[in-house]
């Protein structure tokens, strides 16, 4: 079965792929474990000379895989590369973790251990199947191959059908560093492919997912059977709480900053705006004033800030969500306009807190919902009325409220006088509640992707 992968701005035809079947998804499952046997065999030191080369040729490669990533996935190529040239310093980065992670010997301080030698070891899953989404394809790519390949798995990678050819051409520069290819297959297949012979598949020992939260229940449900572990980054609707002392023009940066990159489609970034009601009118007026600055282009033209979402079909959906919002109460204070995958920046006044867009209807697109609040405790009721919980963000002035709200508020992350798009690369991302289980980032990814293994010498002082 042939994928026609297109140009989003244009519908430009970029490439056609052949989707991988699920009969040869299973076989490269099968490759891929007897591949880890002798991966895994390979010293630590092995393994990080062929990453660290790896690293290198990526560098080689960073321009041509934002202009193709771009091309794609109509992200302006600005953006583009703010994602792709951090990369080399993550993998670089997740190598040194894992050549000082350290064992522990146990003490002998039980009278049936007595004289025994007890130490620990991290040890590999197996084979880990990761599934990248269409927003941040190289980032989060390599924030799941580079830790599960450095602790001794194979990796099998399945990149989103929308955009894969980034992706894809990564996977050549991984065999092209020394990465046996049947250790790391890069694909594109169909969802049921994937779920037969990946989610299900007891060869496959591990599933990495970056995606929806209705994603990962059913992939949870899927892989019951193999009782499997599960790293996923789910969905958010981040709050972000603004206070009537907060400078304004900063807000408004905050604000745009926060929802606007990626045009709206990053998981963890402010989405539900809970302003004070004071300020919320001016506040809305000069959020408004600036959209009218936000330059709308070719994505391969640096100065362009905006363009169209990954599809015309995602930019339905956002259409169908505002138009909901209207439907329930809510003002279309400015934008609302679709254009075949352009969907305009949008202002929603009359939020309410009972609204779908104020709790669980999360927007992966350029809208601004504005939801006003009395109090810190209708604040906090605000941001915490949700099923999820990934990041949050608070502005004011006064730190010490700030941080009394934001240890208030139910997320794997807040950022103090700032938006929650933000994510350090040591930094353990993952949300609570319906937004994921597990945490990724070079701190805590290695953990992830490896397993605690005891092993005992009786007798050893004795």
């Amino acid at each position: 079965m042939k994928l026609v992968v297109t140009n989003p701005q244009n519908n430009e035809v970029l490439d056609e792929l052949q989707l991988t079947s699920k009969d040869e998804l299973f076989v490269l499952a099968d490759k891929a474990k007897e591949a880890q046997k002798a991966w895994a065999r390979k010293s630590l030191y092995e393994r990080s000379q062929v990453l660290y080369r790896f690293a290198d040729l990526f560098e080689e490669n960073i321009e041509a895989l934002t202009r193709l990533s771009s091309l794609e996935m109509g992200k302006p190529y600005s953006q583009s590369l703010e994602e792709v040239a951090k990369v080399p310093q993550n993998i670089r980065g997740t190598i040194e973790y894992a050549n000082h992670m350290y064992g522990e010997v146990m003490p002998d301080n039980d009278s049936d251990t007595k004289g025994d030698l007890i130490f620990t070891r991290r040890v590999p899953l197996g084979v880990v199947g990761c599934i990248i989404p269409f927003n941040y394809p190289i980032e989060l790519t390599l924030l799941k191959v580079i830790p599960a390949l450095i602790m001794g798995n194979a990796a099998i990678v399945k990149a989103p059908s929308s955009n894969p050819l980034a992706i894809l051409r990564m996977g050549g520069i991984l065999t092209e560093a020394g990465v046996p290819a049947d250790l790391a297959p890069f694909i594109v297949c169909s969802r049921e492919a994937c779920t037969e012979a990946m989610v299900k598949n007891p060869k496959v020992d591990a599933i990495g997912l970056t995606g929806s939260t209705q994603a990962g229940i059913q992939m949870m449900k899927d892989a019951a059977d193999c009782l499997k572990p599960m790293f996923l980054e789910l969905g958010g609707n981040d709050p972000f709480v603004i206070f009537a002392d907060a400078d304004l023009d900063e807000a408004v940066e905050e604000m745009i900053g926060g929802r606007l990159f990626n045009t709206g489609q990053t998981c963890c970034a402010p989405k539900r705006f809970i302003v004070e009601r004071p300020i919320i009118e001016e506040l809305t007026e000069k959020l408004i004033a600036r959209l009218r600055t936000v330059v709308r282009g070719d994505v391969l033209d640096p100065r362009t800030e905006i363009s169209t979402l990954i599809s015309e079909s995602a930019a339905v959906t956002v259409e169908k969500q505002v138009q909901n919002a209207v439907a329930e109460g809510a003002t279309v204070a400015f934008g609302g306009v679709r254009e075949g995958a352009y969907y305009a920046p949008t202002v929603l006044t009359g939020v309410t807190k009972d609204m779908a867009i104020a709790k669980d209807d999360e927007i992966f697109g350029p809208v601004f919902p504005m939801i006003a609040f009395d109090t810190e405790e209708e604040a906090v009721e605000i941001a915490n009325n949700s099923s999820y919980g990934l990041n949050g963000g608070v502005l004011s002035k006064d730190i010490m409220r700030a941080f009394h709200i934001a240890n208030q508020i139910e997320v794997g992350s807040v950022v103090v006088n700032g938006h929650s798009a933000y994510r350090h690369i040591d930094q353990g991302h993952g949300g609570v509640k319906m937004s994921g289980l597990g945490r990724e980032g070079i701190s805590t990814s290695l953990e992830e992707f490896s397993q605690l293994k005891n092993y005992v010498l009786k007798g050893a002082f004795r």
